[in-house]
C-alpha cells in the first residue's frame, strides 16, 4: 500500500520530532545569531564613537514594501520580532541605512538553501554531513518552513568587498551544486542564492504562520575559513571554475591603474563615467518572452530580477519595467502549486524582485543570469570570431554554395510587406497592451503615420 503523502503542517512537525527523536540540540535564536554575530560585530547602540557596521533586519509594512531595522551589537531587537510573518536576517554587516549590496561591510557566515524537503532528503542530507563524505559538516540546520537552511560559520568574518564577493559568489555555486543533489532535494532545477542572500529570521513564522516558527538546530561546533571550504570542491576539471583565491588583491593602485589602463581611468575617474553598456532593447523583449515560455517554479523571482537587470542594461524606464512584470503575475502565478496558498506569486512578489533595477548589477553576464533563473542562454556561435569577421566568413561561405547571387529571391519581397502599415500592424501583434509612443520609440516610425494605422 502506498505510504499517503503528508500536507506541508503535517511534514513539518514529523521534522521537528525527526530532530528531537536524533538529539539534536534546538538553539534558542539570539543564541544562533550570537555565535554568527560576536560581540563587537555590529555598532553599539547610542554610541556614536565607535565605528562598525549594523545588522540589517527586512520586514514587509502594511503596504506590502521591504523595510529595514538596524540589529545593533544587543541583538535585542532580534527579541521584537519573534513569531512575525516575512522577516529576514543577512549573514552579513552594512554601513549606511539600507542593506544594499554596496553598502556590506562584513560577511559571517555562508548559507545554502535547501528546498525539495521530504523526510528521506532530510535523513539523506544529514548522512551525507555526518559521515562527511561529500558535503561538510554544517555548523546549524534551519528548519525554515518547507526546506532546510544550511549555516556554515566563517572562523573570521570576510571583508565585503566587491572582488571578495565575487569570489565567494563563485564558491556558493560550486557547493551548492555539491549540496543540491537528487538525493538530498526532489526538486531537479538547483536554486542558486548569491552570498549576501538574506534568509528567514529564526524565530520568526513561516510561510506556514506563526505555529510554525523557523527553528535552528545544531549540527557542528564547526566554523570555517574559506580555505577549508574550498577544499571540499571536487578536484575534478570541470569543478577548477569554482575554486578561487582569497589571497588575491582586492584592488590596484590608482597611480597603477592610470598607467595599466589610461581610456578606463579618463572616463571612469576623471569624467566620473558610468561603465554601463547600452544594449538594444530586442534582447529586454526577448527575456519577457523567454519568461513566459520557460519559467519554473522556485525561479519566478528571479526570473523577474533577471528582467530588470535587462531593463538596465537597455535603457528601459523603470515606469515600462514595472508594467511589465505586473502583467507577468498571472503568468507565472499558474505555476503555483494549487494544494499550498502560500506558494501563490503576487504582486508584491514582483515588485521586490524588481531591485535588480540598479547600476551595480549591470556587469551580471549571460551565465550568472541564466543560473539564478533556470533558464538556458546559449551563446550566438561565432565560433569565438568578432561579428563583423564572421560575417564575412559566412557571406565568402555562401557564394561558395549559390554562386553568382542564387541565393536572392529574384520575384522580390510580397506585395504589401515591408510597408510601414505592416510594422505598425506586426508591433501592435507584438505587443497587444503597447501605447503609440512606445511604437514610435521601439521602431522609429514617425508619429503621425503610426496615428495613420494605428486603428486601421
Amino acid at each position: 500500500m502506498a505510504t499517503k503523502k503528508l500536507t506541508e503542517k503535517q511534514l513539518y512537525k514529523a521534522k521537528v520530532e525527526w530532530f528531537n527523536e536524533n538529539e539534536y540540540e534546538e538553539v534558542d535564536p539570539l543564541d544562533f545569531y550570537r555565535e554568527i554575530f560576536p560581540v563587537g560585530s555590529f555598532q553599539e547602540k547610542g554610541n556614536t564613537e565607535r565605528k562598525a557596521g549594523n545588522g540589517m533586519l527586512i520586514y514587509k509594512n502594511e503596504e506590502g514594501q521591504h523595510w529595514h531595522k538596524f540589529i545593533f551589537d544587543d541583538l535585542e531587537e532580534i527579541k521584537n520580532w519573534y513569531g512575525k510573518e516575512d522577516v529576514y536576517i543577512r549573514s552579513a554587516s552594512f554601513i549606511g541605512k539600507r542593506s544594499k549590496n554596496e553598502n556590506a561591510s562584513m560577511i559571517y557566515a555562508l548559507v545554502f538553501d535547501l528546498d525539495g524537503q521530504e523526510i528521506t532528503e532530510l535523513q539523506m542530507v544529514t548522512q551525507f554531513m555526518r559521515k562527511g563524505t561529500n558535503i561538510p559538516k554544517a555548523t546549524f540546520v534551519v528548519l525554515s518552513g518547507h526546506g532546510l537552511h544550511l549555516y556554515y560559520v566563517l572562523e573570521k568574518p570576510i571583508r565585503a568587498t566587491m572582488n571578495n564577493i565575487r569570489k565567494l559568489n563563485k564558491l556558493k555555486e560550486g557547493m551548492t551544486k555539491l549540496i543540491w543533489n537528487r538525493y538530498t532535494s526532489n526538486i531537479e532545477k538547483i536554486q542558486f542564492q548569491y552570498c549576501l542572500q538574506g534568509f528567514r529570521m529564526v524565530g520568526s513564522a513561516s510561510k506556514m504562520g506563526k505555529r510554525y516558527p523557523v527553528r535552528a538546530y545544531r549540527f557542528s561546533d564547526e566554523h570555517y575559513t574559506i580555505e577549508e571550504l574550498v577544499s571540499w570542491i571536487p578536484k575534478l576539471k570541470e569543478w577548477d571554475e569554482y575554486r578561487i583565491d582569497m589571497t588575491e588583491r582586492d584592488t590596484v593602485p590608482k597611480d597603477t591603474a592610470k598607467k595599466l589602463w589610461p581610456d578606463w581611468y579618463e572616463y571612469r575617474i576623471n569624467q566620473k563615467q558610468s561603465n554601463k553598456w547600452h544594449i538594444k532593447r530586442d534582447l529586454y523583449d526577448w527575456w519577457k518572452n523567454k519568461i513566459v515560455e520557460g519559467a519554473t517554479y522556485g525561479h519566478r523571482y528571479f526570473c523577474l530580477m533577471c528582467l530588470a537587470i535587462f531593463a538596465i542594461k537597455c535603457d528601459v524606464s523603470e515606469e515600462e519595467l514595472k508594467r511589465d512584470a505586473l502583467a507577468l503575475v498571472p503568468i507565472l502565478d499558474k505555476l503555483s502549486n494549487d494544494t499550498d496558498p502560500k506558494s501563490r506569486f503576487t504582486e508584491d512578489d514582483a515588485l521586490c524582485a524588481l531591485h535588480g533595477y540598479r547600476e551595480n548589477f549591470k556587469t551580471w553576464g549571460r551565465d550568472k543570469l541564466a543560473l539564478v533563473s533556470a533558464i538556458p542562454m546559449p551563446p550566438n556561435k561565432r565560433n569565438y570570431r568578432p561579428q563583423s569577421e564572421h560575417i564575412r566568413i559566412m557571406n565568402a561561405v555562401r557564394e561558395v554554395l549559390h554562386p553568382n547571387g542564387s541565393w536572392r529571391n529574384a520575384e522580390g519581397r510580397p506585395k504589401g510587406s515591408g510597408t510601414k502599415k505592416e510594422a505598425i500592424k506586426q508591433w501592435k501583434l507584438e505587443h497587444p497592451t503597447g501605447r503609440k509612443v512606445d511604437c514610435h520609440r521601439d521602431t522609429g516610425i514617425d508619429p503621425k503615420t503610426i496615428r495613420k494605422w494605428w486603428d486601421n
